[in-house]
């Protein structure tokens, strides 16, 4: 007998298999309907009388007789069973919650991985397939530091910038979420499906999402879709190297639609690669030389989601690990802070640190609740 929540991933999966909506008329569905059991029960009059176009109705009110729909229902279902295999609605807590608030959310993801990493404030990495070395080490920096910030980094595993962006973070023992253009049984490109396993059940914490059925071949239509969800959940995008014509380019652009701080790196003019970057900079994109140009237009968003967590009553992953320990490497720094204010200029000129390096650490002491800023100066919390 099915339990519970296998109950209600299974009148998900049958609408959503049998309807293919896409999240903003899901979401129009359900506001109106009610919840997918509810409306999965509805006859195809009742559904037209509630507001439903007759195609849509007939197709809903057939869904329970649906043998292909129920054939993937069943087989999402069984694969749900698995450790760490999940279904996440667009109603559950661990919905990513940037991306709850997207007009055309997907309305379920599924997940392989630690869902705990959704909660964390997260910044989206991407850029060229065919990187050069300075895009290399550029994605390497920015994703190492920022990681050690406490943002998580999202990207799309594609070859290139995307790969360097995760295998950074994962050296930096820190969390990152790979969103995929195919189904999770499909990891595309397959040759990064061994990247796959280690953000999925490596020794650091990690989630690889996709919005597509489990079976679903990478199509090209899916990879704009895939780049709303990158940029959705994010609190910022960052490319680091990109052609006129890159599908990072859709990110930034879907990051901007989406009201989302997009950042590029510049590169040479001589360099290909770069132009990309450098007209999303002549439309208003934040230059990024380093992590400090990120983090500090970031921080005042990151209080947001932090709020908007706390309202929820959940937590971040990194915010969890945090309080039961100092952030690593920060040891010296929380010694130069103390009840009296201190600005952030002055903590450089004690520190020794770089710029980066300075943002960084103060960005951990505050997500681990050691210190916090108050009229713009830094203080102990306790």
């Amino acid at each position: 007998m099915l339990q519970h929540k296998d109950k209600d991933n299974e009148s998900w999966l049958m609408l959503y298999h049998t309807t293919g909506l896409s999240g903003r008329r899901m979401k129009r569905l359900l506001d109106e309907l009610g919840e997918p059991a509810e409306i999965l029960s509805m006859s195809a009059t009742q559904l037209v009388s509630a507001g439903i176009d007759r195609d849509l109705a007939e197709q809903i009110s057939a869904a329970r007789n649906d043998s292909a729909a129920r054939q993937r229902t069943l087989i999402a279902l069984e694969w749900c069973r698995q450790q760490s295999h999940h279904l996440i609605t667009c109603r559950d807590a661990e919905f990513p919650p940037l991306l709850s608030q997207v007009d055309d959310a997907p309305p379920l993801l599924f997940a392989q991985g630690d869902l705990a990493v959704l909660l964390n404030p997260m910044v989206a990495i991407v850029g060229s397939r065919n990187a050069s070395h300075y895009g290399r080490h550029m994605a390497t920096q920015l994703s190492s530091d920022l990681a050690r910030a406490g943002f998580s980094i999202a990207s799309g595993l594609a070859s290139g910038i995307d790969t360097i962006a995760h295998r950074a973070a994962i050296r930096a023992g820190k969390p990152t979420i790979a969103v995929l253009g195919s189904g999770l049984r499909k990891i595309y490109p397959a040759s990064n499906s061994d990247l796959a396993v280690q953000i999925s059940h490596g020794d650091v914490p990690g989630i690889v999402i996709s919005e597509f059925p489990l079976d679903a071949s990478p199509q090209a239509f899916h990879f704009p879709q895939r780049n709303r969800i990158i940029s959705g959940m994010s609190l910022g995008v960052c490319v680091v190297e990109a052609t006129l014509r890159s599908g990072s380019l859709i990110t930034a652009r879907l990051g901007l639609e989406q009201n989302r701080n997009v950042f590029a790196v510049p590169g040479s003019v001589n360099n290909p690669g770069s132009r990309g970057c450098h007209r999303l900079l002549r439309e208003g994109a934040t230059l990024a030389e380093n992590a400090a140009d990120i983090i500090e237009q970031l921080e005042p968003l990151l209080r947001g989601q932090l709020a908007l967590l706390q309202e929820h009553g959940s937590s971040p992953a990194s915010a969890q690990v945090n309080e039961q320990k100092l952030p690593a490497g920060c040891t010296g720094l929380l010694k130069l802070i103390t009840d009296d204010p201190v600005t952030q200029d002055n903590l450089l000129q004690r520190s020794g640190l770089s710029v980066a390096e300075l943002s960084a650490q103060l960005l951990a002491l505050e997500l681990s609740g050691n210190i916090c800023k108050v009229a713009g100066k830094w203080l102990l919390t306790y």
